[in-house]
């Protein structure tokens, strides 16, 4: 039974390949239209094992879902932007999650000679990487919108004394911050282009809200007549949006804690308590 498995999974594969190889001229998937479309800079040598799992992008951008390419590309993002999964783009992301998929299916095969289990341990090897960069990529992400509003903050009282708001931006990106952070590498690759331009595009990238919504509105404060008055409304109102954000994630906590404190408190109790109190009457029948 493992070898018919293995057999038609190695006849799906090869179909897979030869399609994507040598049928060229049949219209490609949203996907392989979303990664074209994109601005992807000059791929760099892959080192070792990931030349080997460099076969699979080609079929990865045809057929995978637009919608997992655009979500993974928003973790890199920010798991990039803390130093973590460099060099990595969205298309390699899903094509290492494919091929994990694949190796814990051939295994489980090959171990457990049952389809359930393998098919168990190839959603589980499709799944895992999502899990590790989802939790950098969220930490970061707080981080980025904790520090967001004192960020905009120190813009604004720059150009309180009279400094000009690119001028503004430049000064307050020396900071020490994941915000400044962002905003240097704004500045970087906006090297002889317009610096609102790319700040517009940096933003588009991240798939975050609260940065489209900053980059719009910085815009308009370039654009407006009272720049300091403008940028000083901007401020207030981020902060107040980031502290009412805060306060309905903290009223929100206590109900989110009472799943985990049942699940992992009074369940045990209780079932400790049944197993003392029912184990002498079972022993006894």
């Amino acid at each position: 039974m493992t070898i018919i498995y293995l057999l038609g999974l190695a006849t799906a594969t090869l179909l897979i390949v030869l399609w994507v190889e040598f049928v060229p001229s049949l219209p490609s998937g949203r996907a392989a239209r979303y990664l074209r479309e994109s601005d992807q800079p000059a791929n760099p040598e892959l080192p070792g094992w990931r030349k080997w799992l460099a076969w699979l992008d080609r079929p990865t951008a045809r057929w995978a879902p637009g919608s997992i390419l655009r979500r993974t590309k928003a973790d890199l993002y920010f798991a990039q932007l803390a130093g973590k999964w460099q060099g990595w783009d969205e298309v390699q992301f899903t094509s290492l999650r494919v091929a994990l998929a694949l190796g814990a299916l051939v295994f489980g095969l090959l171990v457990y000679d049952d389809l359930i289990p393998s098919v168990i341990a190839a959603l589980l090897g499709w799944q895992v990487p999502v899990v590790l960069l989802g939790g950098v990529a969220r930490r970061v992400r707080r981080r980025f919108q904790a520090q967001l509003p004192e960020f905009i903050q120190l813009v604004a009282a720059q150009m309180a004394v009279g400094v000009s708001l690119e001028e503004a931006l430049r000064r307050t990106a020396q900071m020490d911050s994941l915000a400044a952070q962002w905003m240097r590498h704004v500045l970087k690759m906006s090297q002889g282009r317009v610096i609102f331009t790319q700040l517009q595009k940096e933003a588009q990238a991240s798939n975050m809200p609260d940065l489209i919504g900053l980059a719009v509105q910085l815009e308009f404060v370039r654009l407006g007549t009272a720049q300091q008055e403008l940028m000083a409304q901007m401020a207030n109102r981020i902060a107040a949006e980031y502290t009412g954000g805060a306060e309905q994630r903290a009223e929100r906590v206590g109900a989110e804690l009472v799943i985990p404190m049942v699940v992992f408190y009074f369940l045990p109790f209780i079932a400790v308590i049944l197993a003392l109190i029912g184990w002498p009457i079972l022993a006894t029948l």
